[in-house]
């Protein structure tokens, strides 16, 4: 029982903390700025959520049953990398983009011939908020998929969307809100106070894309807040297979990347076979240390049979050497098959057949 206990504790240990990410966004962070709610939303709404790392992911969906995720990139994205999704688009995918800065992000609308842009100033409103003016509340302006069952939706220190003419805006700021030009936290005499965009989707080949002003609306905290989970299930839910992409997010934790690479090989199971047997071993060697104490003929608790009928026999036959003792002790002992000292029988006594025994 203890064994098994100790191996519980080791298998849980390990598995929790290789497979876990602390990184923000992260897929695989259960933490409150972690996304791991989100792709059991997407889940829980009838989406088969697979995580992208390369282009081939792309290639080998069938893009008008699925939706791709592409939240915060911190990385511009590589030729390839873009042209993947730009294709996925051509083919009928629907691109959700979260990012509540420009840079990186609008970088990708660019190679997707997406012509609005995230502003990238922060977005605030004294009136329409959740606990503080950074925290800026928005409402549909339109019934689509998108914005079914959804009253609003709280950002995060998000910004708004510069929607172009082909862009369609889905859901709006207050008339209260205005966009922090200096950052400085107020309402200055040069920043408008008006309804600014904060999720446009735009049409892009067969395919559309949906830009949402700030990806703090999936993280774990903020799913919580009205209606950001159902927005959430709308968005990521909606197709048969969501693409959570990570050409360009921080890196996923290592046991996660290896069961992704290593999927549907066998490779995979003599590896995770190995890992099994060092888990095991190193359970086993907790448990014996913690009995044993350490490797001598003596061990801690209960003493082995050997160590019991060597004293005895000190005792009995004080006449006898240490080697002496030793040997009889060795050949009548639970070591010994042919044994008549067993631990069996408490109260058993035991003969010798020593040459130069007496007894």
């Amino acid at each position: 029982m203890v064994f098994v206990a100790v191996l519980l504790v080791t298998l849980i240990t390990t598995g929790v903390a290789v497979g876990t990410s602390s990184t923000p966004y992260g897929s695989y962070n259960y933490d409150w700025d972690g996304t791991s709610d989100s792709r059991t939303v997407a889940a829980d709404a009838g989406a088969d959520v697979e995580i992208v790392r390369s282009p081939a992911g792309y290639h080998r969906t069938a893009a008008e049953n699925a939706t791709a995720f592409i939240l915060e990139p911190t990385e511009p994205y590589a030729d390839t990398e873009a042209d993947a999704v730009a294709s996925f688009l051509d083919r009928g995918g629907t691109v959700v983009v979260a990012a509540e800065g420009g840079g990186e992000a609008n970088r990708l609308l660019t190679e997707l011939d997406v012509s609005s842009r995230f502003d990238g100033r922060p977005l605030r409103d004294e009136q329409r908020h959740y606990r503080s003016p950074a925290l800026p509340v928005g409402t549909p302006v339109r019934d689509t998929s998108a914005t079914s069952d959804v009253s609003r939706v709280t950002l995060n220190h998000g910004t708004a969307v510069t929607a172009s003419d082909s862009g369609t805006v889905l859901v709006n700021s207050s008339g209260f809100s205005y966009l922090d030009a200096n950052a400085n936290g107020e309402l200055d005499p040069t920043e408008p106070v008006q309804e600014y965009p904060i999720v446009v989707r735009e049409d892009v080949g067969n395919g559309s894309v949906l830009l949402v002003s700030d990806g703090s609306v999936f993280i774990n905290e903020m799913l919580d807040r009205t209606d950001n989970r159902q927005f959430a299930a709308n968005l990521l839910g909606g197709s048969e297979t969501l693409i959570v992409d990570h050409q360009r997010r921080p890196a996923i934790p290592d046991v996660i990347a290896f069961l992704l690479t290593t999927a549907d090989s066998p490779l995979r199971l003599l590896l995770l076979a190995a890992a099994l047997v060092t888990a095991v071993g190193v359970a086993w060697r907790r448990v014996t240390a913690s009995t044993d104490g350490d490797s001598s003929d003596t061990p801690t608790g209960d003493q082995h049979p050997r160590a019991a009928l060597k004293e005895e026999l000190s005792e009995r036959r004080p006449d006898w050497d240490d080697e002496r003792v030793d040997r009889v002790a060795a050949e009548f002992t639970t070591d010994n098959p042919g044994s008549k000292f067993t631990t069996d029988n408490p109260g058993s006594k035991f003969t010798t057949d020593d040459p130069g025994s007496n007894n």
